[in-house]
């Protein structure tokens, strides 16, 4: 079952002549909702790591056995844009990257750890344009400078994406029912 079918449609003018306006009813693409799945349990979803290749249709075929189901992963993923919600594959991330940043390997900004390993680990940010005299001040005998460049950012923004939850085949019948429901208020 395909996504936009659950959308409630409206009238438009679909010429735009204020004097002869000419109304036909089109889906109204531009409703937004987010789940809320009644049940909150960990037994309803499956963890899944997005590997290069994968995409949203190939994993609800795999899943659920119907590839129109790409939908549900987005929505349970709370993905808007899989352009942008979606990990890019390693090709495309080095092409984004070159893209984006004159210089892939400049520095993008330092990280500061103190007690590394431990329980009480601390992370700063510091950005790779500020002053050394911040990171010289810093910098003590239990902490750790690391240099991270604009690539090892962007792999590591990117990365995070790919662990997502897919909802157990069991349960697609409610989260079917639950989306129409919300879907019409």
């Amino acid at each position: 079952m395909a996504y936009f079918n659950y959308f409630p449609e409206i009238a438009y003018d679909v010429r735009g002549d204020k004097k002869k306006p000419q109304r036909q009813a089109i889906t109204n693409i531009l409703i937004r909702i987010r789940k809320k799945l009644n049940v909150v349990n960990a037994s309803l979803f499956e963890q899944y790591f997005i590997r290069d290749g994968d995409r949203a249709d190939t994993l609800a075929h795999q899943f659920y056995g119907d590839s129109t189901l790409h939908w549900i992963i987005m929505y349970t993923n709370y993905m808007t844009n899989p352009y942008y919600d979606w990990p890019l594959t390693y090709y495309d991330l080095q092409m984004f990257i070159a893209k984006k940043y004159e210089n892939i390997n400049g520095v993008h900004h330092y990280e500061i750890v103190m007690n590394e390993g431990e329980r009480n680990e601390i992370r700063y940010e510091v950005d790779g344009e500020d002053q050394p005299g911040v990171i010289n001040e810093l910098k003590t005998k239990e902490s750790s400078i690391k240099t991270i460049t604009n690539f090892l950012y962007e792999e590591k923004k990117n990365d995070e994406k790919r662990s997502i939850n897919i909802i157990r085949s069991s349960y697609i019948s409610e989260v079917l029912e639950e989306f129409k429901t919300l879907i019409k208020q």
